[in-house]
């Protein structure tokens, strides 16, 4: 980094895709954007249209340092309450430099509570990306192999959801020795999938592991997948002499 450059204090992407920088005292000069595939470069702010992928930020023709990590969990919630089809998130690279990161998102509904006891499984989540909903609803579990789908009642209050299932019907349903089901809340035949995307934990697969339960020598457990969503995972365990 350049002798002098200045470091800003903070560097977020607001509710409207514009990128508000606070600098410890007043700067002048245009910040420049640059798509780190194509090489396409944008000046300003405002970061509507941008394409997906990464976009390095400079400053006065100096990547752009930061003190900020670039987000907060309540910033993001806050961010996905507008339906939007493209998300973008400020980041601090490992030097030190602020960069954006722009994808694709649909509508799902982002996982912030699980309880996996007494025979069930309740979800607790807020719509991301879509429209708010009012009414009754269904958390379905859908299997990758085999059997029907199995549904359990869901409420949808705006934005916030709420589901419980009932394991032993896939419990029942268990043909192989091992089987995956997936999680959606379902509203008037549109199905949204559940997932925990909005937090700073990589790899939920390995680190985030809630209660097993058992029917009989089926162990039910739900888990995140490699793409941090909400799945069912279950397994005949062999007997024991």
């Amino acid at each position: 980094m350049a002798p002098g450059v200045r470091r800003a204090v903070t560097s977020r992407v607001d509710n409207h895709d514009v990128l508000r920088i606070e600098w410890p005292e007043p700067v002048d000069g245009e910040i420049v954007l640059r798509h780190v595939e194509t090489g396409e470069e944008r000046g300003g702010t405002d970061l509507a249209g941008l394409w997906p992928g990464v976009w390095t930020v400079s400053h006065r023709d100096e990547p752009l340092a930061t003190d900020d990590p670039g987000f907060s969990l309540d910033g993001l919630l806050a961010y996905a309450e507008t339906p939007r089809d493209r998300e973008i998130r400020a980041f601090r690279t490992s030097l030190g430099t602020l960069a954006l990161t722009v994808r694709d998102v649909e509508p799902y509904v982002e996982v912030t509570a699980v309880v996996s006891d007494d025979g069930v499984i309740e979800i607790d989540g807020v719509i991301a990306y879509g429209e708010p909903i009012e009414g009754s609803a269904s958390l379905v579990a859908v299997a990758r192999k085999g059997p029907e789908p199995v549904s359990g009642p869901a409420l949808f209050r705006g934005r916030r959801f709420e589901g419980v299932l009932q394991i032993e019907p896939m419990a029942r349903a268990q043909v192989r020795r091992r089987a995956f089901w997936d999680l959606h809340a379902e509203v008037a035949g549109v199905r949204l999938p559940l997932a925990a995307r909005l937090d700073d934990i990589t790899d939920k697969k390995t680190k985030v592991r809630f209660p097993a339960q058992r029917v009989g020598q089926v162990r039910v457990r739900p888990y995140y997948t490699d793409t941090d969503s909400l799945a069912v995972a279950l397994t005949v365990e062999e007997e024991t002499s």
